[in-house]
């Protein structure tokens, strides 16, 4: 079997010669760290997501950007990271705005908005526009590494839209949600009688 880069080559008269290699590639895939470019416009707080995500294992914050405008700069001219992490506001700029020209210039990059603001508008239409996830900044950052580390079809907003639509009903969960608030308020005041 020829190798490719993606591939190992193995003998297939020496199979523990060829366990030993596949352990090997697997190993250095799993050392490998995701490449994270960060956007967002407060430097302090730019500055310290960057370092936390140096520290954080498997990960490199790369480059960090002040503004969606110089990230688009830079991707035109240079391959994309593995994941950008974009905040939604940023003074005059806004995040949302740049997921699309993001995802035409770098379409294996994913796109994680990192922001301190739930908007369910604001979340629905950033993952409809290419987007993968929607963290806020007040998550626990071990939880915001591990949605980093991820691999993309576990955060592909194509499974968010399959998720978020129920089964047994033609709308969305969002426009249900009078409806399951008060089954689970129901299903509380059973339980606690």
């Amino acid at each position: 079997m020829t190798a490719t880069p993606d591939q190992i080559e193995i003998e297939t008269s020496a199979p523990a010669a060829g366990f030993s290699e596949m352990k090997t590639a697997t190993a250095k895939a799993l050392k490998s760290k995701v490449k994270v470019w960060l956007v967002d416009d407060n430097d302090s707080l730019r500055k310290l997501v960057g370092e936390l995500l140096n520290h954080e294992e498997g990960i490199e914050c790369a480059r960090h950007f002040s503004s969606p405008v110089n990230l688009l700069s830079t991707l035109a001219s240079h391959p994309g990271p593995d994941v950008i992490l974009l905040d939604v506001q940023m003074g005059e700029h806004n995040g949302l705005d740049a997921v699309r020209p993001i995802k035409s210039l770098a379409p294996a990059t994913r796109v994680l908005m990192f922001t301190s603001c739930f908007n369910p508008e604001w979340r629905e239409r950033a993952l409809s526009d290419g987007a993968s996830d929607y963290l806020l900044k007040t998550s626990e950052f071990k939880k915001v590494a591990a949605r980093i580390r991820c691999p993309a079809n576990d955060t592909d907003s194509q499974l968010y839209r399959r998720r978020r639509v129920l089964p047994s009903a033609s709308k969305p969960v969002a426009d249900r949600s009078p409806w399951l608030l008060s089954r689970a308020l129901g299903k509380l005041r059973t339980w606690w009688n």
